[in-house]
């Protein structure tokens, strides 16, 4: 168990998965400083907030040193691959130069205990073959899965050459109540609680691996807490594999009168469930939220 009292530098601070994850390391009695253009979180004596900083290498490592950095969790950066299709530069320099800016600090510095980079399912691509695991080659459909593969790939060496300890988790979609971005569950809870009509551009026996985020949250604790030899990478997902017809099901027992429409077109190609195999037998995680317990806690986190 690591000592109390140690700080953390989180950044994505107010996100979906920040956010909850803020609470939870200062239970845990360690010290936060949250990285975050916004601020949700009114600051006292365990947590500071950091917003409007140059993301440079210089700045971090002013920050590193100041506070006293031990360890980093980088969960900030542009999520979901649909939301900048069209503004590819918008998920380099966030993603990359960010991130790159952010591990080279962390290497001059010298004292980071460990570094927690959230990856994503997306980096693989289309999964098209069962339980694949982490050895899996990249192969992104897009540019926000070729910012994630390139990031994982490069923070690898990291922990390969220059002696950093790094885990990489590649989370399948994350879903939660305050999720921004595009998320299909979202829109279908959004649809049932609002009564409109929404047409999903998929057919109702298309599978998909969901991750809910109190369980994204406690596989970054049990990484943090893990304190002997690991790997670098680990993939992380949900207990189950839902078909989309399972999901609003789900939903309609919350929203009785939810009817999606779903297209008999298949647009969205097959993606199989990645094992999550090796963070279970090596770190002792595992996921606690089956599609019907989250999407019942997601409701009931609604505003």
């Amino acid at each position: 168990m690591i000592k109390s009292k140690k700080t953390i530098l989180l950044t994505g601070s107010s996100g979906l998965i920040g956010l909850p994850l803020v609470q939870k390391l200062l239970d845990l009695d360690f010290k936060v400083i949250g990285l975050d253009p916004k601020q949700l979180i009114k600051e006292n004596s365990e947590y500071l907030h950091l917003s409007n900083i140059e993301l440079n290498k210089n700045e971090f490592l002013k920050i590193l040193k100041k506070y006293q950095i031990s360890y980093v969790i980088h969960t900030g950066g542009v999520s979901g691959p649909m939301l900048f299709n069209d503004q590819p530069y918008e998920i380099l320099n966030n993603n990359i130069f960010f991130t790159l800016n952010l591990i080279e600090a962390c290497r001059i510095f010298n004292k980071i205990n460990r570094f927690i980079f959230c990856s994503s399912i997306s980096a693989y691509g289309d999964l098209k073959q069962k339980n694949t695991d982490e050895s899996l080659k990249f192969s992104p459909t897009n540019i926000y899965g070729a910012s994630k593969a390139a990031l994982d790939l490069i923070l690898e060496k990291y922990f390969q050459n220059y002696n950093l300890d790094i885990i990489s988790l590649r989370f399948s979609t994350v879903y939660g109540s305050r999720r921004m971005t595009d998320c299909f569950i979202k829109d279908m809870i959004n649809s049932a609680k609002n009564n409109t009509k929404l047409t999903l551009p998929f057919k109702q026996e298309l599978q998909w691996p969901y991750i809910y985020v109190e369980d994204a949250v406690s596989s970054i604790i049990s990484s943090l807490l893990y304190n002997k030899i690991h790997n670098y990478s680990y993939n992380v997902s949900g207990p189950d594999y839902p078909l989309y017809g399972q999901i609003a099901e789900e939903i309609k027992n919350h929203f009785k009168n939810f009817k999606p429409i779903f297209s008999n077109l298949e647009t969205f190609p097959k993606r199989e469930l990645f094992s999550i195999n090796k963070i279970k037998n090596e770190i002792g995680w595992k996921p606690r939220f089956d599609i019907k317990k989250g999407i019942r806690d997601f409701v009931r986190n609604m505003d």
